[in-house]
């Protein structure tokens, strides 16, 4: 049975109060234990790649080393996604755990006893990791492939409609104002293949044109691939770099669709803007989330230089369509 911080922090709500002291003594003494075997995270200097490391304290908790090749200081997760935050390790792994298994925010920050600007600052440092490494290494399509496209209804959840928008405000997790696909609904086009490596982009608020499709899929298929999609006509397009069959037996990236739309309602919503974030990662999830959340915790620890401020993370890569 795998132990999570909420499990320890639901028993020690329960703890009556004459053993609060001898409690904490003990976990004082597993910390220190903790704090004696601590290595450092990478074997080499972030600044000049030297291995001549040394300890050098602390600093906000965490262990700082000294460089005796360049004199520089750095701790532990330098240059990292996590760098400069006051959380722990074990609070990003929990943080990290109720994204992938899709823990409302307002229920993680009173989880972990943090402000809800906190929790939605590090799910989005999350997210965004996760896209830039599958913009860095994207799935490559090949064997029999599964395409299609699903429709998200749009939201500007966080934001104040427009003036002139063309719709008029509603509440989280209403439906759309007109029957059928129209300009309410973006357009996500999505693809999976055989051992469940999926691609999700938005790209327009209808169906996909020839173009589209192309600049989605057509650098991301290997040779011999077949593709395996519905009658759109338009997937024809990339006869030139697979083979395309039409049919109805797509149930796996169905499967991903419903995956998809079963955590848009439960959120009641995904803000458009963040909708390519959250399609990364759901790929990254999808058929994979007992080995996700220890995956996206080295992704987030790794001193890979991955480092990025909020400011950032909540205006990079953001889907205007």
């Amino acid at each position: 049975m795998e132990v999570t911080l909420k499990d320890v922090l639901n028993l020690a709500k329960e703890i009556p109060a004459k053993y609060l002291e001898e409690t904490l003594e003990r976990l004082q003494e597993i910390k220190e234990k903790s704090d004696s075997e601590e290595k450092a995270k990478g074997s080499s200097c972030p600044h000049c790649e030297s291995e001549k490391i040394v300890r050098n304290g602390k600093r906000n908790g965490k262990q700082a080393y000294l460089c005796r090749n360049c004199g520089k200081t750095f701790v532990e997760t330098a240059t990292s996604a996590v760098a400069y935050s006051h959380s722990s390790e074990t609070v990003w792994e929990q943080v990290i755990r109720d994204t992938v298994y899709g823990v409302p925010l307002d229920q993680t920050a009173a989880d972990l006893d943090l402000n809800h600007s906190t929790v939605f600052h590090m799910r989005h440092k999350i997210l965004n990791r996760v896209e830039q490494e599958l913009l860095s290494n994207p799935v490559v399509l090949q064997g029999v492939c599964e395409t299609d496209e699903a429709y998200i209804l749009e939201s500007v959840k966080g934001r104040k409609i427009p003036e002139g928008y063309h719709r008029p405000a509603r509440k989280h997790g209403a439906v759309a104002a007109k029957r059928g696909i129209s300009n309410e609904y973006i357009c996500l086009q999505t693809s999976i293949t055989g051992d469940g490596k999926a691609i999700a982009v938005a790209s327009n608020r209808a169906m996909p044109s020839k173009e589209e499709i192309v600049g989605v899929f057509g650098d991301k298929i290997a040779e011999d691939t077949v593709v395996l999609c519905d009658g759109n006509p338009n997937y024809d397009a990339l006869n030139e770099s697979c083979t395309v069959a039409h049919t109805k037996r797509i149930n796996k990236v169905n499967g991903f669709h419903s995956f998809i739309k079963a955590r848009n309602r439960n959120a009641r919503g995904f803000a458009t803007i963040y909708l390519n974030r959250y399609s990364a990662f759901f790929s990254f999830i999808f058929a994979n989330a007992d080995t996700a959340v220890k995956e996206i915790y080295n992704l987030m620890t790794s001193r890979t230089h991955s480092f990025s401020t909020i400011s950032c993370v909540r205006f990079q890569n953001l889907c205007n369509v």
